[in-house]
C-alpha cells in the first residue's frame, strides 16, 4: 500500500509540473516587447533571419507561411528561443545555431525571435486585408 501511496504522490507531482507552453503572442515577453527591444530584434532580422526567412532560402520557412508560423508560435517562446540558440533540424533544411548570428547574445536572439513574431503577425494581417478587398 505504501508503493502505491508514494508512486500516485510522485505522479501527482510529475503532472502538476509539466505546464503547457504559452502561445507567443500572449507571452509576457510579447506583450511587453518595446520599442527599443524591437529595434534591437529587427536588426538582428536585417543582418542574419532576413536571408533565410524572406524568400525561403536554405529551407527556411518564410514567413507567409500562416499555417507553419501560427502552429510555431503555440510552442511557446522558450522553445522558439532553445531552436534558434542551438538550432534546428527542419523537414526542408537546417537553421544553424544561433541563425548565423555567432556574434549574438543570447538577450539579442530573444529580440529577434520576438521582432520575428511581430513581423509575421504584421504579414499576417496585411495579408488578410488584401484577400478580403479581392473579394
Amino acid at each position: 500500500m505504501k508503493k502505491i501511496s508514494a508512486f500516485m504522490t510522485i505522479l501527482f507531482f510529475i503532472s502538476c509540473d509539466t505546464k503547457s507552453p504559452v502561445n507567443i503572442y500572449n507571452s509576457s515577453k510579447y506583450t511587453s516587447f518595446s520599442e527599443q527591444d524591437r529595434i534591437i530584434g529587427e536588426s538582428i532580422w536585417a543582418t542574419s533571419c532576413f536571408r533565410c526567412h524572406m524568400y525561403g532560402s536554405n529551407g527556411g520557412t518564410i514567413l507567409s507561411d500562416k499555417k507553419y508560423w501560427d502552429k510555431a508560435a503555440e510552442k511557446g517562446f522558450e522553445s522558439l528561443y532553445q531552436s534558434v540558440w542551438e538550432g534546428k533540424r527542419g523537414e526542408e533544411g537546417v537553421m544553424p545555431p544561433r541563425g548565423l548570428c555567432s556574434s549574438c547574445s543570447e538577450e539579442e536572439i530573444e529580440k529577434s525571435v520576438l521582432y520575428l513574431f511581430q513581423h509575421i503577425q504584421q504579414i499576417q494581417i496585411q495579408d488578410s486585408l488584401e484577400q478580403a478587398n479581392k473579394s
